[in-house]
């Protein structure tokens, strides 16, 4: 007994010493449908460009390159295996992947046509579209001037049908990849080249090419073209859930750790874009002076000061010490970009964020030091790519549970600071919560203190802050959103080059120094001294805390399931009419667009049959609104009993009713509704002792077309067929007119 207690004893320390691995190892909270579609798909294909260095290219058919190194860090972690599929070029792989013999793309940049067809991920990469000239033109070509000029752009790109239509007088010339575009320009056969800035200087590095710079960025109204993206078919969900909630447990260590791998020069030199002097060394932070154009040296030469707004209390971002000092983070990124710019920036002094931005309005200051695009902001400031990625979570008394879903937080006062982004858009996407308008941080947690707001939301490291100088213990972190705030510079739009210059300053700050800025305002410091007394106390504390666990382990598994069976209930509820026990209108519309995308997409056929009671008004008029009642669940049932599990049935209101039909064409459609309107025709319903009421329907059929774009189309013409049938005299069915 004594030799097995002791096994028992050496397992559970064992345990304990591993728990913390077992803990990380389940960190991406995987949903049950999540889990089971990896066990279903053990491997995926993924998509790899022979010619796109750096981001993606294959050597000797060995997939290569930043997005190629991150799906291989995320597959790793999400226990998945991946095969590059490559020897295609770009536009022979997106035919490959809407043939679905490819699982993912890499390295995608959105717009409305694609969005319509697939699932985008979160973003992953900023990607601006730069102009590169070659070095005897710098100065002489801008993006002003691009008329008549000959203009290399990458073949079946999306961004060259943008440039198309941004550029009409200029002649756009289509290169298969990045290096013929190159070759083109530096040897005259264009004037101007379109690319990342990553991606040419990769190759003009690798191929010594001397003759070309940068010129400058390119603006374009669609942002989804400013960021890459990974992207999957719509019947695959799942896929990029997983592949998003891999990223969002990436470390900042294992992004940096990429960053420079691929984006920085191994002999720890940035490559020069130009011939000026622009090169740092990465271990002694040396900054590199932004290659800019004539224009815009010109532009700073005449602006002389740069005058810049702050959130003057938003630690530990930015605010005004008690000496009116700009500090925080911001200071010290404003400190790189303004000996990157070369001119002073001068910091206006404000006392709350709303009197900042009033000042943007009327000019009075030329930036905002870190701000979000909103569309009201658009009317008086441009924005630079965002440099900080900031979680929002909600701070609540300690007595308040955890919650993953606001909706669910009926009329509970949340404060936001007046004229955040995030104000705006929390109120448009949870209109439960009822939003009060505080002038700070500061003003904000102390009434959720006081008991005056039930919550406050902002940002995680400015409310940890806020939790470790001046609210220890009074708060808590009860929930979290799962919205980022993506802050760049705000620049006012009346001088667009300005803008571009702190583009230029965004994508030249150097990884280290951005995790140096990082790490000296939002570290965790570590005692270094051992205290073995404390360690042993730990772990006598965490071998009781393991035996909890596995006593109540049982128990709680069998609580879990109960939960989970009493959620797919309420869910099940939600779909349902109370009244008849049919889908309801929202379910429908919900299940209705996904089959009808894939009928679509496998050319299958689709009917709808509209129904409405007969002169169902006289019913409850002359019988009363109960035995209406009656009618409605009699006609249910017949629709239950007389149709096939894979139709959806569904109540849309009052006494219509929809049936939609798989796999149906017009006839069976036809053949199906005459079936139901006799048997209704011959029902009488009981409705107390010996009464009996008869009642009729009538009936519109509609199908799916090939010009159909949704199902709305398909309902308004079944509508249409069942106000005909109605004129003609009601009990009838008609079909939609077609030629």
């Amino acid at each position: 007994m004594m030799i097995q207690l002791n096994t028992l004893f050496l397992r559970t320390i064992f345990f304990l010493l591993l728990f913390p691995f077992f803990l990380y190892a389940n960190d991406l909270n995987l949903t049950q449908k999540e889990i089971r579609w990896l066990q279903n798909h053990p491997s995926i294909k993924v998509s790899n460009e022979d010619d796109w260095p750096p981001f993606d290219f294959s050597v000797d058919g060995k997939a290569q390159g930043f997005s190629v190194e991150l799906i291989d860090l995320l597959a790793k972690k999400i226990g998945i295996k991946v095969e590059f599929i490559n020897g295609y070029s770009w536009i022979e792989l997106l035919e490959e992947f809407d043939k679905h013999n490819i699982d993912m793309m890499q390295s995608m940049t959105k717009d409305a046509q694609r969005e319509a067809k697939y699932i985008f991920s979160k973003p992953y990469m900023p990607w601006k579209i730069s102009y590169f000239v070659r070095s005897d033109n710098i100065g002489h070509i801008t993006s002003k001037d691009f008329k008549g000029k000959k203009i290399a752009a990458g073949k079946g790109w999306s961004t060259t049908k943008t440039l198309k239509v941004m550029y009409p007088d200029a002649k756009i010339i289509e290169y298969k990849n990045s290096m013929a575009m190159l070759e083109a320009l530096s040897t005259s056969k264009v004037d101007v080249a379109i690319d990342n800035i990553h991606v040419f200087n990769y190759l003009m590095s690798k191929n010594i090419i001397t003759n070309i710079q940068h010129g400058g960025y390119i603006h374009l109204k669609d942002k989804g073209k400013n960021n890459l993206h990974f992207v999957a078919h719509k019947n695959n969900p799942e896929l990029i859930a997983i592949f998003n909630k891999a990223y969002d447990s990436l470390s900042t260590d294992e992004k940096l750790s990429l960053q420079k791998r691929w984006f920085i020069n191994k002999k720890q030199k940035m490559v020069q874009l130009t011939g000026e002097d622009h090169q740092y060394n990465m271990f002694n932070n040396l900054l590199p002076r932004i290659s800019l154009n004539t224009e815009e040296k010109e532009y700073l030469k005449k602006k002389k000061v740069i005058r810049m707004c702050i959130d003057p209390a938003w630690m530990p971002y930015e605010k005004f010490d008690k000496n009116g000092k700009h500090i925080g983070m911001t200071a010290d990124f404003f400190a790189v970009f303004q000996k990157d710019i070369g001119i002073p920036i001068e910091v206006i002094h404000t006392k709350s964020w709303s009197e900042s931005l009033r000042a943007a309005k009327k000019r009075e200051c030329d930036i905002f030091s870190l701000a979000m695009e909103t569309p009201e902001r658009k009317k008086y400031m441009d924005f630079t790519t965002p440099y900080l990625s900031i979680p929002l979570v909600m701070a609540t008394r300690p007595n308040v549970g955890f919650f993953d879903d606001f909706r669910y937080l009926k009329n509970k006062k949340v404060g936001v600071v007046k004229g955040y982004a995030y104000n705006e858009i929390i109120r448009k996407k949870y209109p439960n919560l009822q939003i009060v308008d505080v002038e700070n941080l500061e003003e904000g947690l102390n009434r959720v203190v006081n008991g005056e707001l039930f919550g406050f939301i902002d940002t995680l490291a400015s409310i940890g802050y806020m939790f470790q100088t001046q609210f220890v213990g009074e708060l808590k972190i009860a929930g979290k959103f799962d919205e980022k705030w993506e802050l760049g510079i705000g620049v006012r739009n009346d001088e667009p080059i300005l803008e571009e210059i702190f583009e230029k300053a965004v994508q030249n700050i150097p990884p280290d120094v951005k995790q140096e800025i990082f790490s000296k305002f939002i570290s965790i410091k570590y005692d270094q001294h051992m205290d073995y007394m404390l360690i042993l106390k730990i772990l006598v504390i965490g071998l009781v805390v393991v035996l909890l666990i596995l006593y109540h382990n049982r128990k709680l598994t069998r609580i879990n399931k109960q939960l989970e069976k009493l959620q797919e209930q309420l869910q099940e509820q939600a779909h349902r009419d109370p009244m008849t026990n049919l889908y309801n209108r929202r379910y429908f519309h919900d299940i209705a667009s996904k089959m009808v995308a894939l009928a679509k997409r496998e050319h299958k056929m689709i009917s709808v049959i509209m129904l409405d009671i007969d002169h169902f008004k006289v019913v409850n008029d002359t019988y009363g609104h109960d035995v209406g009642d009656i009618v409605i669940k009699q006609l249910a049932e017949i629709l239950k009993k007389h149709t096939r599990e894979s139709d959806i049935i569904t109540r849309f209101g009052g006494e219509e009713f929809v049936v939609l039909l798989p796999n149906t064409d017009l006839e069976g459609a036809k053949k199906m509704a005459l079936k139901i309107r006799e048997i209704v025709e011959q029902t009488e319903v009981d409705y107390g002792g010996t009464n009996k009421i008869a009642f009729s329907v009538s009936l519109g059929v509609a199908t799916l077309a090939e010009n159909d774009i949704n199902i709305e189309m398909v309902l308004k013409r079944a509508d249409e067929a069942l106000y005909k049938a109605k004129e003609s005299g009601r009990n009838r069915v008609c079909v939609e007119f077609t030629q």
